[in-house]
């Protein structure tokens, strides 16, 4: 090789290291493992300036790449971000988070243009350990007796697990830890406790132990005073009334009373009057 092809590489060399040493730099940061229900967390730190901003988008990569969820991420003068994915709703599998859409100073940056030790992608997996949880107090309780959880934690043996619980008009209870106890029969840890609970609804209730998120239980609680009474329609019988003309309605507490009879009497003294005087006259 010749000096003059030596020089022009050399020079090649120190061009891409220069460049290298001014390009952006954006790395982020992911646990390996989510318990399905716990929040994943991506954080990370950047070199580009205040007020760049770009979105962390989350996939679903099963099979192919199809978008969950994205948030957008505006640089401040510490040069760190963080963003919280929520994963109640999402299916196990796994899942993949990265960075897309950089615009600094109204110009967009593509990944090829980042600095070599920049990185954009992590690979999360999300575990279902809803199957290691078993429920047997009943779903459905009366306020009376409420609010009672039992149930077991698969192989889990003697050990500790935090119970949390929500309900109607923000109510909350807990963080309470539980002890669990071993069975007769197998390696599983059993728990039971009563959470005070004064009125009816729908509650949660979430289980976690020393590796996360362990699954979320659904109660309903009835009766009390939310509870709405089921009233009977009860039906007022009719009363048919009969009419009554004008002539013949007239006041029940009046008696009428009767018409007054005309004596024959002095008519028929009259009547002998006129007789007796008629015979005198004749006479005389």
């Amino acid at each position: 090789m010749s000096l003059r092809s030596r020089i022009i590489i050399i020079l090649l060399v120190v061009a891409a290291l220069i460049c290298s040493a001014d390009a952006y730099i954006i790395t982020i940061d992911a646990p390996d493992q989510v318990n399905l229900g716990s929040p994943l967390t991506v954080t990370g730190e950047t070199s580009f300036p205040e007020n760049t901003y770009f979105d962390i988008v989350l996939f679903y990569s099963k099979y192919t790449a199809g978008e969950v969820a994205r948030q957008k991420v505006i640089v401040d003068q510490s040069r760190l971000f963080r963003s919280d994915f929520e994963t109640r709703d999402l299916q196990k599998g796994q899942y993949k988070v990265e960075i897309h859409n950089i615009v600094s100073d109204g110009k967009e940056f593509v990944e090829s243009s980042l600095g070599s030790s920049s990185v954009t992608r992590r690979v999360v997996m999300i575990v279902d350990r809803s199957d290691e949880l078993t429920l047997e107090s009943s779903q459905t309780q009366d306020i009376g007796s409420a609010l009672v959880v039992t149930g077991k934690i698969k192989d889990l043996n003697n050990g500790v697990i935090t119970l949390r619980a929500f309900g109607p008009d923000n109510f909350t209870f807990g963080p309470q830890q539980l002890i669990t106890s071993s069975g007769y029969a197998d390696k599983d840890g059993h728990f039971s406790t009563k959470i005070p609970v004064t009125q009816a609804g729908e509650y949660q209730v979430s289980l976690s132990d020393k590796g996360g998120f362990i699954g979320e239980l659904s109660f309903n609680v009835t009766g009390g005073e939310n509870s709405t009474p089921t009233v009977k329609e009860t039906q007022t019988p009719t009363i048919t009334q009969t009419p009554v003309s004008n002539e013949t309605q007239k006041d029940p507490t009046q008696t009428p009373l009767p018409t007054p009879t005309r004596s024959p009497l002095p008519g028929f003294i009259g009547v002998c009057s006129v007789i007796i005087a008629f015979v005198l006259h004749q006479r005389e």
